[in-house]
């Protein structure tokens, strides 16, 4: 007798199915084939100057100056070769001189030009180049393949920010514009857009004249032995499963509470590492009460890391005590014993000084005004945030939090941290650089990636010190002692680095996932 689960799973094969049909072809036999990925987060625009985060789509439709090797140094993608002045003010760039867009015009060194100075324009709004805002003073055409980065001051993560940073088309982009250029995206990169089904999927095609992969990656220049690569924007955490299982999707995250059965799967193949990742709560700092350091160190307080592995994860994720995790360069590991711990004797004593009693007896606290306290928790309405969210609210109320959960979809969510209308908001970020601070925390970043709208004098002095440091040593000093103030000031609530496990069909050939967990398809194909 089958059991309810074994009969649920069945449903959703046959409903999947039954949905997709009409967007999902079998692959082909022998070297080419379709790689198929769900993931929702790739439903962004494509316009790598307007979207907020950038996804698969992006990193096949575009290239970029440099890429991260394999070995987790940075080389070449676009640039061949490059040197920097001795004082850190300049960087020059020699590029590959065989590159192409796939509208046919030259990667040479205007077209660079005019992505960067277009990144560096606090006009463009463009959230992943804000790097470049205030820094890059000028670039300096020397010949068609050669151009100068000049700099304001030195830059310790220059070629890390340059790396992630697509090149596009400027004859295309300025013959589409900023309004339709996001739904005829065109780059130089491994593949290019054959079908966009909003809010459905999104199906790329082999670029036939693409023949300079990064050589840190791969010894094949191009093109790549895969035909097709389709994203499927599905949310769901068992749709994904099942889909994977049947093969409508070749690569997959898989959820903890699922790995044992994908492990006992002979179809699959599961790879296990940590993600350079985090999942945090942030305030929203400029809106009382919120503002109010007191009060987001009783929440922290409140807050019980170990259940969210254990309730969440099942284990395998790391409880999180500062802003860097240990996959990142700059965590230090002296850092968490100073930080804030599960404890709801403080947090209670901590709410009761501020005000936040209980009044009516209900079991929930009220204002220090004594009216009803509204606590809003905005959050992805994905299963993986929802069960975090379920974790916090239950944790919350124990010491008398009233919370209210808005879940919504994660266009919106980012959308409505850029208001500073919001309160309390649960996200992540994926990095492999201390910089990630800055981008989270500098005041000219409020109204984007600043979503806790927190800034400081002294935090501002700590992160462009150390985003000016080329000496490790001393930045690292200087990382420490911004991630202490991070902790004590508490615009975030760091909650957990989640494992990686991501499933893989065996009928796909040739994949590596590199050390920093990027999937890398440049010599894979479907047998």
């Amino acid at each position: 007798m089958l059991s309810r689960k074994k009969l649920s799973r069945m449903s959703i094969v046959l409903l999947l199915t039954l949905l997709l049909s009409t967007v999902l072809n079998v692959s082909a036999q022998g070297s080419g084939g379709r790689l198929v990925v769900a993931d929702a987060a790739s439903n962004t625009s494509l316009d790598p100057f307007v979207t907020a985060w950038h996804s698969w789509p992006h990193y096949a439709i575009f290239a970029t100056l440099f890429a991260r090797n394999a070995d987790l140094t940075y080389g070449g993608f676009l640039a061949d070769t490059w040197e920097a002045s001795e004082d850190g003010l300049s960087l020059t760039i020699n590029l590959v001189e065989n590159a192409t867009f796939t509208d046919g015009t030259s990667v040479n060194a205007e077209a660079i030009k005019w992505n960067l100075e277009k990144y560096a324009n606090p006009d463009t709004g463009a959230a992943q180049g804000a790097d470049l805002i205030g820094l890059l003073t000028s670039v300096d055409v020397n010949s068609e393949y050669s151009l100068t980065l000049n700099l304001a001051t030195p830059y310790a993560p220059l070629v890390f920010t340059l790396s992630g940073l697509e090149i596009v088309s400027p004859t295309a982009y300025e013959a589409a514009g900023v309004e339709n250029f996001g739904l005829a995206p065109v780059g130089a990169g491994p593949f290019k857009l054959k079908e966009l089904n909003t809010n459905n999927y999104i199906l790329l095609e082999k670029n036939p004249d693409f023949a300079w992969a990064p050589p840190g990656l791969t010894d094949n220049k191009g093109p790549v032995l895969l035909d097709e690569l389709q994203v499927l924007f599905i949310s769901e955490e068992q749709t994904i499963l099942a889909a994977l299982e049947t093969g409508e999707v070749t690569v997959a995250d898989v959820p903890t509470q699922n790995l044992e059965d994908m492990r006992a799967n002979p179809d699959l193949s599961i790879t296990e590492a940590k993600l350079a990742e985090i999942r945090y709560v942030g305030f929203n700092t400029s809106k009382a009460p919120w503002d109010n350091v007191e009060l987001r160190q009783a929440f922290a307080y409140a807050t019980d890391r170990d259940e969210v592995n254990e309730l969440g994860y099942d284990g395998l994720a790391e409880p999180l005590y500062q802003p860097l995790p240990t996959t990142i360069w700059g965590h230090n590991p002296e850092l968490d014993a100073g930080s804030y711990h599960f404890d709801t004797e403080k947090a209670s004593a901590m709410l009761d000084e501020l005000g936040y009693v209980d009044v009516d007896g209900d079991g929930l606290r009220e204002t220090p005004e004594g009216e009803a306290w509204d606590v809003p928790l905005a959050v992805g309405s994905s299963d993986e945030y929802l069960r975090l969210a379920e974790i916090l609210d239950a944790q919350w109320r124990a010491v008398g939090i009233p919370v209210r959960i808005d879940a919504m979809e994660r266009n919106a969510l980012i959308d409505l941290t850029t208001t500073a209308e919001h309160d309390l908001f649960l996200l992540n970020y994926g990095y492999t650089d201390p910089s990630i601070l800055t981008y989270f925390f500098h005041p000219s970043r409020k109204g984007g990636s600043n979503r806790t709208w927190f800034s400081t004098d002294e935090l501002t002095a700590l992160l462009e010190g150390a985003d000016t440091d080329l000496n490790q040593e001393t930045r690292y000093e200087t990382i420490t002692e911004l991630s202490q103030y991070v902790i004590d000031q508490s615009p975030w609530i760091f909650l957990v680095t989640p494992p990686a496990l991501i499933g893989v069909r065996n009928e796909i050939k040739g994949w590596v996932i590199n050390p920093d967990l990027s999937f890398q398809y440049w010599d894979a194909y479907i047998e």
